[in-house]
This record gives C-alpha cells, sequence and structure tokens, in this order.
C-alpha cells in the first residue's frame, strides 16, 4: 500500500503553481461589466419617466 503513494507528494508545487496562475488569468480576463460596453443606453431618472 505504500508503494502505491509514494510518488503522492512530487507535483504539488507545480499543482499550487499552477492554481495561482490559473487565478492571475481569470482575474485579467475582462468581465463585461467592467469592458466599458456601450451597447445599451444609460440608465433615465424615474422622475424622468413622469413626465
Amino acid at each position: 500500500m505504500s508503494r502505491r503513494f509514494k510518488a503522492a507528494g512530487k507535483n504539488d508545487a507545480w499543482f499550487a503553481l499552477f492554481f495561482i496562475a490559473a487565478i492571475v488569468v481569470a482575474a485579467l480576463i475582462p468581465r463585461h461589466d467592467d469592458a466599458g460596453q456601450t451597447d445599451r443606453p444609460a440608465p433615465v431618472p424615474a422622475a424622468a419617466l413622469k413626465e
């Protein structure tokens, strides 16, 4: 049984590095809200809709 888990900790550093890199890449991807899309008009105040 011990031979089966002999290399269990060899790739821990690489897994941690890959996980951190994935978080960094996901943070750099622009989201739809932050991208400055001007396809939709700006919100109109409720006072302007009463008239």
